[in-house]
């Protein structure tokens, strides 16, 4: 019977897990709103930037914005796009 249960806690947490995880969406669906922080004009590893790259900061940015954390690469394509490097 402990072993059942033990089963079941098990089952429903990697349920839980994949739904969460299951869901990182292209760019989290553009930043639930299609627009992502500006950093033309920032210099990487700045006080502006908050010492951290350009990629960072935005996905930082973004996650205070709008909860989304956004992944690394999509982060450098959107700098990329934002600055034209």
């Amino acid at each position: 019977m402990v072993r059942l249960a033990w089963c079941l806690v098990v089952l429903a947490a990697v349920g839980l897990a994949l739904a969460v995880l299951a869901h990182p969406a292209t760019a989290q669906q553009e930043a639930a709103g299609g627009e992502y922080p500006d950093v033309t004009g920032l210099a990487p590893f700045s006080v502006e930037s908050n010492y951290m790259s350009l990629p960072g900061y935005l996905r930082w940015q973004t996650y205070l914005e709008q909860k989304v954390w956004l992944s690394m690469p999509e982060a450098k394509r959107i700098v990329a796009e934002q600055t034209g490097r």
